[in-house]
């Protein structure tokens, strides 16, 4: 397995745990915000008693922060 598989693949399981948080937990807000040239959207959401931060760019998720 190389470098970029690697990537794909941790890519890959960041979206599905965005989205198993999302069903799961309660979502407190989803902002969505654009430009000519990426598209960003944050999501906050409460899963299993903590606060956190979906950022996905264009359709991929990027970030889960625990605030």
């Amino acid at each position: 397995m190389n470098y970029a598989d690697k990537m794909e693949q941790e890519a890959r399981l960041m979206s599905r745990l965005a989205d198993w948080m999302e069903k799961h937990g309660e979502v407190l807000s989803d902002r969505k915000r654009s430009n000519a040239y990426t598209g960003v959207r944050i999501r906050e959401v409460i899963w299993r008693g903590s606060r956190y931060e979906i950022i996905d760019v264009d359709g991929m998720t990027c970030r889960i922060e625990r605030k």
